[in-house]
């Protein structure tokens, strides 16, 4: 039996690397607000590369090893696009609220993870 396992990149410049590999121009302008879209998917992706990377650190880190996967960084992207295809404006409290404290926080249990 063979068993295959897809680890995140080594260190937060591949991680971002890696992420954007996926993304075409297509894929961009599909969004009503193009340059937006653009520099909150970089962001976002920046994001995931330092919540992914913490785990390097051990109890540094994170207390407890949480395994967050390329479908959270892919929900918060998703969900970046709904809000920038409905608003004219670029809702920054909701987009932080969701993608920060809903996708990603919410996985957290421990109080320290929170620091």
């Amino acid at each position: 039996a063979v068993k295959m396992t897809l680890e995140p990149p080594k260190g937060l410049k591949a991680n971002v690397v890696g992420s954007f590999q996926a993304f075409s121009d297509e894929y961009f302008e599909e969004c009503v607000q193009v340059e937006a879209y653009k520099k909150l998917t970089f962001s976002l992706c920046w994001f995931h590369a330092i919540m992914q990377e913490r785990r390097k650190f051990g109890p540094l880190g994170w207390n407890i090893a949480y395994d967050f996967s390329n479908s959270d960084r892919d929900c918060c992207l998703q969900q970046l696009k709904v809000f920038l295809d409905k608003y004219t404006h670029v809702p920054f409290k909701v987009i932080v609220q969701l993608s920060g404290d809903v996708n990603y926080g919410g996985r957290i249990t421990d109080d320290w993870g929170w620091r």
